[in-house]
């Protein structure tokens, strides 16, 4: 039975986590900014409707965005983790071998 061998680009990993990161803090951005830019672009509209978009925004919740942040923070934090564990093996590996070859 041959064995199963792991491969993983560490730079493609730390790549594809710098997204993440970066994604999760534009959409932070944008849920905590919305409901005020939006509802500050309200004030110079005379229009019967505008009340009822202003209370639309006021009900409006980050219940929801607030949950998926914290499950996608969840996420990065432990994808990180197991890069910098598999960091720190692939270091030790690279000075064990160096010190085999080196005897």
């Amino acid at each position: 039975m041959s064995k199963l061998n792991i491969k993983i680009d560490l730079i493609q990993f730390q790549s594809t986590l710098n997204l993440l990161k970066n994604s999760i803090e534009d959409f932070e951005g944008y849920t905590k900014r919305f409901r005020n830019h939006t509802r500050g672009r309200l004030d110079n509209f005379n229009s019967d409707f505008i009340s009822i978009v202003d209370s639309l925004l006021d009900n409006m919740k980050d219940d929801m965005s607030s949950d998926m942040l914290d499950e996608l923070r969840w996420i990065y934090a432990a994808a990180d983790g197991i890069l910098q564990s598999m960091k720190q093996v692939d270091d030790e590996l690279a000075k064990s071998i160096k010190g085999a070859s080196s005897s």
